[in-house]
């Protein structure tokens, strides 16, 4: 018996009343949807299609024209080139013959008679000479002309002409080049508009003779260009070297008119940069649209060589694309029949669908009833419809298991939630409270607030006294939040309570951390920290950053900046790293504030970053260390709004009031790092002279600092060293009433000065060995010298016990 049978036969079929389940109207019909959707997907498909292919077939139509363009025009402007560069070959050979056979009056004309002829372009030319050039000495302005071209022979001088008086002759004159003249009228040369090419005449020695110059019919020029004439859509101009719009489409513009006036009545602000560059003589093409028909043209100006001359041709593109659009146009009606078409078969198509559909609609809407046992249909089939009949089918029993499974869950996370409640005081319970430490001169006081993100978070913080006046203090910030994070952050706590009761510095406690929790952790999780201590009786602090944000320090006048504090990285990551100190001192009423990123980076509803100077600004004018962190989270809060809390937040703060004047047990200290070229040691040991002579100390005594800093310093940089490797050496100096107390520090390889042998001073000198003479320096003059090895550092701690001057 399959499924179907034991489900539907135990039970007869229900008669549903007609109105419990309306008939869905042709608008709501599935098949109606199908049917526009299959319609509309069609029809953006399709536009999509045209839209590309017209765009792909419009670009490369354009570009195809563009090429032809400037090919035309490269080819146009070659041909006048040549035709132009004939005229001043013929000019040159006529110069070249005078200059070199010496010939008369009668030689010369002859001679470009012969040369004229011999020119496919030029049409005449006039040779001018000044007086005495000729054997007869007389000046010479005679025209020759092409006979076959319809051009005769004048001698200017004789029928009065003065061409020695007209601008054009001094300016060949005085000219080093030839240079083309402007179109203009020429009744000499038989009534035609010409450009004349002119060149100045000089003799062997650079003297001016005078000029040749040959005149050439505008219309060689049109018909170099009327090629370009037959190319449909194609228009070409040619302007001469002063902007004379020569060849023109238009006959009211050539010859009658230059390119800017042009520009100027035609409003053809879209020719102003090809105007430009025909000033220039150089090559510009360009797409701009007129704007009088909004007509899109390419046009391309080529320079005719060096002549001044230029070629403009421009393509249209309107009868470029009409073609184009035609035949899209034909295509859009054939596929637009044809989807409407598809469109109807797929109506019929959908019917077939829809129906048994409907009767699965029917048995869902009983279903939403709570009517589990209600007859199921179409299980029978094997399409989709079948399929969703089947799963209509399973769904039944399994809603009603889900049911059971969700109260079930709603259970399970009841007791979820009861648990991490307790996990959260369980972890608020593992952190320290308020601290205070105090006597009669001095106090301080140590307050921290930690609000998770979740029910528990990876946020901490940490303070124990190590004796009555010491304290010891961490806040630091796990890379996860929930769960994991609050299991991390409590093994944190543990692995750097125990190393920093083992009464190491900052630094040694980070390093042992750092080893302890990269052991097993295999999820790659991590913290930043930023622990130190803090002597309650001077406020002398020491600090060392595991990649944690820098501290505030906030003055007593209110002021706050933050401490620039070197890091080492976060710990769980790498071991054996340097995590380098830094050194301070709280004065009467400062305190130091330390924080975790949930701080800085609380973001408000409009995801703006809390930041550091609102940071700032929140710790001006605290009085005591639960003030300072109690405003501060408020002020967070206040700044996030009703945004939710995106990280746990913590703050950590010391308050320390007492005797600025330093004690008798207390120092001034300083720290230097000293640089690996020996070459700027004088730099150290300048500022470790300043630094003495501010604290007033005896001139001898600053004498004996300097030589033991020398010898410590350059052995340390010769010897302790490898070439091309960065090494940590460092100089502490601390300078108190009778004592200055000198700490050398490096990285170097393990060597102890003090256990080296003595010199034997009583030796002739040169018996004794090289060495050893600076290390006995430095123990005569120290009168305490002590060397350890802490973990890869090599730390020479020297005492001079000798007064101040003043004292």
């Amino acid at each position: 018996m399959d499924r179907t049978e034991s489900i539907t036969a135990p039970t007869p079929p229900r008669v549903i009343a007609r109105d419990a389940h309306p008939p869905v109207s042709w608008r709501d019909s599935l098949r109606t949807k199908l049917m526009l959707w299959f319609g509309v997907l069609v029809g953006v498909l399709l536009l999509i299609g045209f839209v590309v292919a017209f765009l792909i077939a419009r670009q490369q139509i354009i570009a195809g024209a563009q090429e032809r363009t400037r090919y035309e025009a490269a080819q146009t402007a070659d041909r006048l080139l040549a035709s132009m560069e004939s005229v001043r070959i013929t000019g040159a050979a006529i110069i070249g013959l005078f200059n070199s056979l010496a010939l008369d009056r009668e030689a010369t004309i002859k001679a470009m008679e012969a040369l004229l002829d011999a020119d496919a372009s030029a049409v005449g030319g006039l040779i001018a000479l000044e007086s005495g050039v000729l054997p007869d000495g007389l000046p010479m302005a005679y025209y020759v002309g092409v006979d076959r071209r319809g051009v005769a022979n004048r001698d200017l001088i004789a029928i009065g002409y003065d061409a020695h008086r007209q601008p054009w002759y001094r300016r060949t004159l005085a000219a080093d080049a030839p240079w083309w003249s402007e179109p203009y009228f020429n009744e000499t040369a038989g009534g035609h508009w010409m450009s004349t090419l002119n060149l100045p005449l000089r003799g062997p020695d650079g003297r001016r003779l005078g000029m040749v110059s040959l005149d050439v019919p505008i219309a060689r020029w049109a018909e170099l260009v009327e090629p370009l004439h037959h190319i449909h859509g194609q228009r070409p101009a040619l302007f001469a070297p002063k902007g004379t719009i020569t060849l023109h489409a238009d006959p009211n513009i050539a010859l009658k008119t230059t390119l800017e006036r042009y520009m100027a009545a035609a409003e053809r602000t879209d020719l102003t940069e090809m105007a430009a560059a025909q000033a220039r003589g150089r090559r510009f093409e360009f797409t701009h649209v007129l704007p009088t028909t909004r007509e899109t043209r390419f046009s391309v100006l080529e320079p005719i060589g060096d002549t001044g001359w230029g070629l403009q041709v421009s393509m249209s593109h309107k009868p470029l694309l009409a073609a184009l659009k035609r035949t899209i146009a034909q295509l859009a009606v054939i596929v637009t029949l044809v989807s409407l078409m598809i469109t109807l078969l797929v109506r019929r198509m959908a019917a077939r669908i829809t129906t048994p559909l409907s009767d699965l609609t029917g048995s869902a809407s009983h279903f939403a009833a709570g009517e589990f046992d209600y007859p199921l249909h179409q299980t029978e089939r094997r399409d989709e419809v079948g399929v969703m009949a089947r799963a209509f089918d399973n769904a039944r029993g399994s809603i009603k298991r889900q049911i059971v499974e969700i109260q079930d869950m709603s259970t399970a996370r009841q007791k979820l939630e009861s648990e991490l409640d307790i996990a959260r005081e369980i972890q608020l319970a593992m952190l320290p409270g308020a601290r205070v430490l105090g006597a009669d001169e001095w106090r301080l006081q140590a307050n921290a607030r930690l609000e998770p993100a979740k029910a528990v978070g990876g946020d901490f913080y940490s303070f124990f006294e190590r004796d009555t006046h010491t304290l010891w203090f961490a806040i630091g910030d796990v890379s996860d939040k929930g769960v994991p994070a609050a299991l991390f952050m409590a093994r944190t706590m543990t692995v750097l309570e125990i190393a920093a009761g083992r009464g190491g510095s900052p630094e040694i406690a980070l390093q042992e951390a750092a080893q302890r929790l990269l052991e097993g952790n295999d999820t790659c999780m991590f913290a930043t920290v930023l622990c130190g201590l803090i002597d309650a009786r001077s406020g002398e602090l020491a600090l060392a950053s595991a990649g944690h944000e820098p501290p505030v320090l906030l003055r007593a006048d209110g002021s706050a900046e933050f401490v620039d504090l070197p890091s080492g990285p976060p710990l769980g990551v790498v071991a054996g790293e340097h995590y380098p100190i830094w050194r301070g001192r709280l004065r009467n009423g400062e305190a130091l504030v330390a924080y975790t990123d949930g701080i800085t980076e609380a973001f408000d509803t409009h995801q703006h970053a809390f930041g550091g100077e609102r940071l700032l600004a929140a710790l001006r004018g605290g009085t005591d260390a639960s003030t300072l962190c109690s405003a501060l989270v408020a002020e967070v809060h206040r700044f996030a709004a009703d945004a939710p809390q995106s990280d746990d937040i913590t703050v950590l703060s010391l308050h320390w009031t007492g005797n600025d004047h330093a004690p008798p047990d207390q120092r001034e200290t300083q720290r230097f790092r000293v640089p690996q070229d020996r070459a700027r040691l004088a730099e150290l040991f300048a500022a470790v002279d300043e630094a003495l002579v501010q604290a007033r100390v005896d001139s001898a005594l600053i004498g004996d600092v300097r030589l033991i800093t020398e010898e410590v310093m350059c052995n340390a940089i010769d010897y302790g060293t490898e070439p091309g490797v960065e090494h940590d050496v460092s100089l502490e100096l601390a300078i108190e009433p009778g004592r200055i107390e000198l700490r050398f520090r490096d990285d170097g390889t393990p060597f102890d000065p003090l256990s080296q042998a003595e010199p034997d001073l009583d030796a002739d000198i040169d018996e004794r060995p090289l060495g050893g003479l600076g290390l006995h320096l430095i123990r005569t003059l120290a009168d305490q010298a002590t060397y350890v090895r802490e973990d890869r550092y090599n730390v020479l701690h020297i005492v001079l016990l000798r007064p101040t001057a003043g004292d």
